[in-house]
């Protein structure tokens, strides 16, 4: 089953689930508990357990239960993460591992190591998520899932992008074209990753959008928890653009879905981002509020990289408040859970956070060691941002503290004071960043530093800048709300394009809710709706339609014409009128005067009144002139099939009634028409598929030269035959008076043929008479068996014959006759040439040990039979060996210690060879 599946899958599953029983029942249950896990929870867990019951009814009738137990185990694991329960979480996490990797199910096993990336994700083990997530994609290309594949690919991208954006953006390229659809559930997460990337290099508009994108494709396809994470994320755009209305909205969005499902973690972002917006707003104690509220939500994942950024939310509240001291211990606590999180740049936020509050508390040294530490951070990774914001930290340090001096770095500036050089080296990194709008209150405080030393004209020229500077802003904000508001109207009518479809389908439903109800009203017509829908024959629908309008309806004349394939053309393909046929005909779909032509066209219903003797209409040649027409579209939902219609040589017979009737009859048969014509479809694709079928199963079961069978057709038939044996053995078994008898004729007898010197052949005469020969030992190896043995190509000039349902007591006789039968007749070659060629024969019986007839198995009984042929090729060729068993009964090592050394397990009494030449054998035999 999919990993995700779009709204509409799930409304045939739930309408399916109702109409099923038993085995059916149990597949759809857990295809729709997989499907509606973070849909809806509860009643995922609600068809696990009634799966669960279920399964233990049927135990003893379902063979492989292990992959139902797997998603069972995946489902519940699921859940219990959504709900911060990351214990038990693992623990069915492991059990669905343990169950796909003990099937190997490639499928299960990506879709376990996709959880436990969550899982790890939010226990802050950041390495472990990646490593899952990338185990997950391999296992999907492994299955060949490509769906999956592209998911786990475009989650990678959306989590690397927070870390290094520029890279993600060329990897996004190479993986994905941007101009092709993706399924939306591959779009949940790279729309994500792309609005991300398009956040990192200020394109807040085009964030906006795509965030906007990911959310509603993760609705779509059931990945509730990653929409409410695109919808906080569409809100910090907004709120970057200044449009806080919209910040809010959607973060209301997202606060609206993750309170409807009470998950601890998607809770904790949706409330997260409402107390930043809030925040921005000055409205702090409603900010402290729902950040604390986050903070409360995360007590069973405190690791994870939100619980960080809420502390660090929290620290920049309370500096907001005038609290230094609260907003360091939010600091401090934010940079120790978030080094784990691989975010260097976050870390130095919560750095510069604890210096400012340093500062403010009059802490100097403290305050010095932090800002440093987050400056050499930002520069680490070229962080120009991160650089401004330190510095104009380092110079609200030197303001205050004008005894304060940077031993760290070795300063070389012509400014004035310590203050004014970071406040000028600020500034020279805005100006290096290409169409940044300097911000003003930087240059206000640079004039306010050069007016301290009263060096006025510098203070006059920055004031001068900072005035300038206000009104780039106040652009720039224009142009922000400007973008915002095309992002929201295009939401909007994104939005209202969607209620419109919804509109439609509801009033198709209500359309539909109303022929539904006529047809209640007249139960005839509700007799014929079934009679019609069941039938599968064109010309058994044709007639009944036919028959009932003549039973309902005035229709002195009937007719049917339906739509050719090429769309242009209507067919006349049945037509009755007083009780004569009527010849069939063409009818081009733009006739200017053809009623019919005209109703297809149109799609709607046709009523004409005509009077006696009108000219101008289009009239079937041999019918009558008839005075009342009606005509209605043969449609499947906006589909055309064609055009009925009855006509009557009376005037003015079709009312509302009649019309009510005709459109009713005309739904039912062109549902029937349809059927039938899929119907046919499918009989005919059936056919042609089980008759590709057999071939390729004949084809796949059959040595193509010899016609013989081949490996895999003993291994598909062999099992049935090894089955009877042994009961025949353990019956016997059961009855003391005869232990020390056979069953007769219960034995399975294997003989290895092998042609001798046949490479010879083909090295004289070559590979098409090499074919010959074999296809000329076919025929002798038939001579000599019933056609209820099997006949196996072994692989070149070796054949494996299964004796069934014989006497092992005839095994050496039937040998002896299979090389006498290749010995005494020459084969003939192309140009009349005649050789002639002998054989090896190798034997064994199945069971081997008639006292023990589980201990070796029938393909150690083949390597038996094998293993008497290569003693014939080390004795001289021309002969047959048989390994027979003794009346020893044998240890569990008995098949390894015989295939080691078969002399000296013959020579101890484990096993009797049947030949006549053994004394010259080699004793070091190994298994073929």
């Amino acid at each position: 089953m999919d990993l995700y599946v779009l709204d509409a899958e799930i409304f045939g599953l739930e309408s399916a689930l109702s109409s099923t029983e038993e085995l059916p029942r149990l597949e759809i249950l857990v295809q729709l508990a997989w499907h509606l896990r973070q849909r809806d929870c509860q009643q995922a867990l609600c068809l696990i357990k009634e799966a669960e019951d279920l399964l233990k009814a049927l135990s003893k009738t379902l063979k492989n239960p292990a992959s139902t137990l797997t998603r069972i185990a995946l489902i519940r694991a699921e859940i219990q993460w959504l709900y911060g329960d990351l214990d038990l979480a693992k623990q069915d996490a492991n059990l669905a591992f343990n169950l796909s990797e003990e099937c190997g199910d490639f499928i299960s096993l990506g879709d376990t190591y996709f959880l436990f990336s969550s899982i790890h994700r939010d226990l802050g083990e950041i390495q472990q998520r990646d490593q899952c997530l990338q185990a997950a994609k391999e296992h999907y290309l492994d299955a060949g899932d490509l769906l999956r594949t592209q998911v786990a690919l475009a989650r990678q991208l959306h989590n690397s992008a927070i870390r290094d954006p520029q890279n993600t953006l060329t990897e996004l390229h190479q993986h994905f074209n941007v101009e092709l659809d993706y399924h939306p559930s591959v779009v949940a997460w790279l729309a994500s990753a792309r609005a991300i990337i398009a956040n990192k290099i200020g394109d807040m508009g085009e964030s906006c959008r795509l965030h906007i994108q990911a959310h509603a494709a993760a609705l779509e396809t059931g990945q509730i928890r990653q929409s409410i994470l695109a919808a906080t994320n569409a809100a910090d755009s907004f709120a970057t653009l200044g449009d806080m209305n919209a910040a809010l909205e959607w973060d209301e969005i997202a606060l609206g879905y993750a309170r409807e499902n009470q998950w601890p973690s998607s809770l904790a972002i949706a409330l997260l981002q409402t107390g930043n917006a809030l925040r921005l707003l000055g409205r702090h104690e409603e900010a402290k509020e729902k950040l604390i509220e986050a903070l409360n939500n995360q007590i069973k994942i405190p690791r994870s990289r939100t619980y960080a950024h809420t502390l660090a939310y929290l620290g920049d509240l309370s500096l907001d408040l005038g609290k230094p001291d609260e907003a360091l211990r939010f600091f401090e606590q934010a940079a120790e859970r978030i080094e784990n999180h691989n975010e260097p740049v976050f870390l130095s936020d919560c750095w510069r956070g604890q210096a400012i509050a340093y500062c403010r508390l009059d802490l100097v040294n403290e305050a010095h060691e932090k800002i440093c530490q987050a400056l050499n951070i930002a520069r680490e990774h070229h962080n120009i941002d991160e650089q401004i914001k330190c510095l104009r930290v380092y110079a609200e340090l030197a303001r205050k503290n004008p005894d304060f001096h940077n031993n760290s770095l070795q300063i070389e500036s012509q400014a004035p004071n310590l203050c004014l050089h970071y406040q000028l080296e600020a500034l020279a990194l805005c100006q290096s960043i290409k169409g940044i709008n300097i911000p003003a209150d930087l240059l206000d405080h640079i004039a306010d530093s050069y007016a301290l030393i009263a060096d006025f004209q510098s203070a006059f020229h920055y004031s001068r800048l900072a005035a300038k500077a206000k009104d780039n802003r106040r652009l720039h904000e224009a142009h922000n709300r400007a973008i915002a508001m095309q992002v929201r109207y295009e939401n909007a009518r994104h939005r209202a394009d969607a209620e419109y479809h919804r509109k439609i389908a509801t009033s198709e439903a209500e359309r539909a809710a109303s022929l539904q109800e006529a047809s209640n009203t007249l139960e005839t017509l509700g007799l014929i709706g079934r009679e019609l829908t069941a039938n599968l024959d064109v010309e058994s629908v044709f007639e009944a339609l036919h028959r009932h309008v003549n039973d309902l309806l005035d229709a002195t004349s009937f007719g049917i014409s339906l739509l050719e394939p090429d769309g242009d053309t209507l067919r006349f393909v049945f037509g009755i009128e007083n009780g004569v046929p009527i010849p069939c005909f063409e009818t081009a779909l733009d006739h200017p005067i053809s009623s019919f032509a005209r109703c297809a066209r149109e799609r709607q219903e046709i009523v004409l009144e005509r009077e006696p003797g009108a000219t101008g209409r289009f009239i079937i040649p041999g019918t009558v002139a008839t005075l009342s027409l009606l005509y209605t579209p043969l449609m499947i939902g906006e589909r055309l099939l064609g055009v009925m219609s009855i006509q009557s040589t009376r005037a003015h017979v079709y009312g509302e009634r009649e019309r009510s009737i005709l459109r009713t009859l005309a739904a039912y048969g062109a549902i029937a028409l349809d059927n039938a014509s899929a119907y046919k479809q499918l009989q005919l694709t059936l056919t042609a598929l089980r008759e590709t079928q057999n071939q390729l199963e004949e084809v796949s079961i059959t040595d193509p030269l010899t016609g013989l069978r081949n490996r895999r057709f003993l291994l598909q038939n062999i099992e049935s035959d090894v089955a009877r044996a042994l009961r025949a053995y353990e019956d016997q078994m059961h009855n003391p008076n005869e232990l020390m008898n056979h069953p007769a004729d219960s034995d399975i007898v294997f003989f290895m043929v092998d042609l001798d010197h046949f490479k010879s052949v083909n090295d004289t005469y070559g590979h098409a008479c090499g074919d010959m020969v074999l296809m000329q030992m076919r025929d002798r190896l038939q001579s000599v068996f019933r056609e209820s043995d099997y006949l196996v190509r072994w692989g070149g000039e070796e054949f494996l014959v299964v004796a069934r349902t014989c006497n092992r007591k005839d095994a050496a006789l039937v040998a002896e006759r299979i090389r006498q039968v290749v010995a005494d007749t020459t084969f003939k070659l192309l140009d009349d040439v005649e050789i002639s060629r002998t054989c090896s024969v190798g034997y064994a019986s199945f069971p081997f040990l008639p006292m023990q007839p589980h201990l070796v198995t029938w393909a150690q009984v083949v390597n038996f039979a094998d293993q008497g042929l290569y003693l014939v090729k080390k004795s001289g060729r021309n002969a047959c060996i048989g390994i027979i068993h003794t009346s020893l009964v044998q240890p569990e090592d008995f098949y390894s210690r015989v295939m080691r050394h078969p002399q000296q397990a013959a020579q101890s009494g484990l096993i009797s060879i049947a030949s006549h030449r053994t004394d010259d054998l080699d004793d070091t035999i190994h298994a073929s």
